[in-house]
């Protein structure tokens, strides 16, 4: 990677970095579209985002004040279906081409968009009845494209399960997720420890993108904010798939 690459990966990484700050969601929407189309490989964005995303979730996880495992209990079937299914969903990378993998993403990057521009809200009655498909769906995605955390924080947030449990305990789940996917990464020979030197040297500016975004949150109109976001992961959604630019 050149040195012109670097800079631009680390203003992508710090973009998307402060978007998930302001709105608390989409840094690897953001990501692993725009590195996959300018910087790198399908393969190595993912692999490159994953990690940097497990390196801020042990951060987080080390510097947090207050954590219950008890709070885990609840969630115990969904973090050990979504933690066996990025595993096992490796054996699929073989078969998973750059085609696919832009087709895969481009859907769920229309599906966010268009739940955030309509503001869609539903309730799921016995969401714990659903815990197994979506662990599956969300460990498979997390491993396939390297987001696979948006449709089961999606699910979560239109439950009546308690968000102050899941608050406390989406520490380890994510940290859960992002390791099975970088175990698989390894161990089906998808992962180049370049990756994990380069996910280091970009920390820094993910810290403090994330850091700056969460202390611009009442410097932006969120609404508006939010809907920006959204049209683009809506244009990027319909680019990955039909390859429009």
């Amino acid at each position: 990677m050149t040195f012109e690459l670097y800079l631009l990966a680390a203003f992508i990484l710090f973009f998307a970095a402060y978007t998930k700050g302001v709105t608390g969601f989409g840094s690897s929407l953001i990501a692993i579209p725009l590195l996959a189309a300018f910087v790198l490989v399908p393969e190595d964005a993912r692999a490159l985002v994953v990690t940097v995303n497990l390196i801020l979730n042990i951060f987080i996880l080390a510097s947090a004040k207050k954590l219950s495992f008890k709070a885990l209990k609840p969630f115990w079937v969904l973090i050990v279906t979504v933690f066996v299914s990025s595993i096992l969903s490796g054996f699929l990378l073989p078969r998973f081409d750059s085609t696919l993998f832009n087709i895969v993403l481009g859907v769920l990057l229309i599906l966010t968009a268009l739940n955030n521009l309509f503001n869609v809200r539903f309730r799921i009655e016995h969401p714990k009845r659903y815990f197994i498909p979506i662990g599956i769906l969300g460990g498979t995605l997390n491993t396939l494209i390297g987001a696979g955390s948006v449709p089961v924080l999606i699910f979560l947030a239109n439950t009546n399960l308690k968000k102050a449990d899941f608050r406390i305990s989406i520490l380890l789940f994510l940290l859960i997720l992002n390791s099975g996917s970088l175990i698989s990464f390894v161990i089906n020979a998808n992962y180049s420890w370049n990756i994990a030197y380069q996910a280091l040297l970009f920390m820094p500016v993910v810290l403090i993108g994330s850091f700056l975004g969460i202390r611009s949150q009442n410097v932006f109109n969120e609404v508006t904010f939010q809907r920006i976001i959204a049209v683009l992961l809506l244009v990027m959604g319909i680019n990955g798939i039909f390859n429009i630019f």
